[in-house]
This record gives C-alpha cells, structure tokens and sequence, in this order.
C-alpha cells in the first residue's frame, strides 16, 4: 500500500512538473501568411498569383456570399482572394519594417544633426573667440586711437609754436639785417671821420710845419733888434 502511494505521488509530481514544463512554453501568433489568388470563387479555380503578407492590393469587388474579394495587384494583375485574408491597413510586420525604415532614418537624421549642432557649437566657440579677439583689438585701436589724438594736439600745439618761432626768426633776420646794413653805415660814417680827422691832422701837421719856422724866425729877429 506504501509502495503503491509513493507511485502515486511520483506520478502526480511527474504530471504536474509536465503540465508546468507545457504551460511554461510560449508561444506568438505568426503574421507571416501566403495566401492565394485564383481566376474565380473557389478552390476549384486556378491559382494565378500567392501573394505574401503585406502585399498591396486595390479591392474591385466583394462578394460577402461566397466570401471571396476580386483584387488588383499593383503590376495589373487581377483575381479572387479569401476576403478573411484582406485588412484595411498594414499587417504589424509591415509596419514593423516600415517603422524601422523610418527609425532609421530619423537616426540618420539625428546624426546629421548632432553633426550640425557640433559644428555649430564649434563655429560658437570659434566666433566667441573672434569676438574676444575683435573686442581686445578695439580696445588696443581705441587706446592707440586716443593716443594719435594726444599726439595730434600736441603737434598741432607744437606746429602753432613752430610757426610762431619762424615769424620771431623771421624778424630777427629781418633786425640783423637793419643792425649789419646799419653797422657798415656806421664803418662807413667812421671810416669817414677817421679820414677826415687824419686828413684834419695831415694839414694841421703841414701848417704847423710851414708856420713854426717862421715864428722862430721872428723871435729870433726881435731878439737880435734889442
């Protein structure tokens, strides 16, 4: 009786251990679908076209009876279809890849501009520079600009001094000229007198000469008459 309930229980442990294996086992409902076209309503027509899932198609006709849709493919080519198999929007695996298609895309874009946004923030960078170096070379332009100035006024001030002592050179040229003609006038005047006072002397001299003599002469004789 023992032996008979461990069996039992191992068969049930057996059984339930099994039944959790199975239950644990998932599975998805595929979309993947291959359908068939043929050249009327039913299986007993031919098959012209198997369309796959996601396959594009234009709806020419339904027929609810019989449950069967006439279809156009994109290449022109028409036939009856299972109306069950049609749907009015993409199946999801065609979404999927489309949307993969565009994530795709958009990455690209992303990157692109990513790309964009670091080239701009370095051009910001290179700019903010730039701009750093134009504002210290206007300030260096500035302070240069007021230095000119500084020199300016004072070259103006000193031109204004230079022209006032070329007028002063001016006139004193202009006075020395008066002082020389006026200093040979006045050589010229005491040359003159100098002349006149040796020529004066000269004929002193020769009357002195000429009237002396005589005058010792005649004291002599007045002398000798007493």
């Amino acid at each position: 009786m023992e032996v008979y309930v461990k069996k039992l229980i191992l068969l049930c442990s057996l059984f339930i251990v099994s039944s959790t294996t199975i239950a644990e086992e998932i599975r998805y409902v595929s979309d993947s679908l291959v359908i068939t076209m043929r050249t009327g309503q039913g299986t007993s027509h031919k098959i012209i076209k198997s369309p796959t899932t996601g396959t594009r198609m234009v709806l020419l006709e339904e027929d609810k009876e019989s449950g069967y849709s006439l279809v156009k493919l994109d290449n022109g080519l028409e036939g009856w279809v299972l109306s069950r198999y049609l749907v009015n929007k993409p199946v999801a695996k065609t979404r999927l890849v489309k949307a993969e298609k565009e994530i795709a895309v958009l990455s690209k874009q992303v990157q692109g501009l990513n790309q964009q946004l670091s080239t701009v923030s370095s051009n910001k960078n290179s700019l903010q520079k730039s701009s750093s170096q134009l504002e210290k070379a206007n300030k260096a332009l500035e302070k240069e600009l007021t230095h000119i100035k500084d020199i300016s006024s004072n070259q103006i001030a000193i031109n204004e001094e230079n022209k006032e002592l070329k007028e002063k050179l001016l006139t004193l040229k202009r006075d020395m000229q008066t002082i020389q003609q006026q200093n040979l006038s006045l050589q010229d005047s005491s040359a003159r007198d100098w002349f006149l006072i040796g020529a004066g002397v000269l004929v002193i001299g020769v009357v002195m000469g000429l009237i002396v003599p005589n005058l010792r002469f005649r004291r002599k004789q007045t002398w000798d008459s007493l």
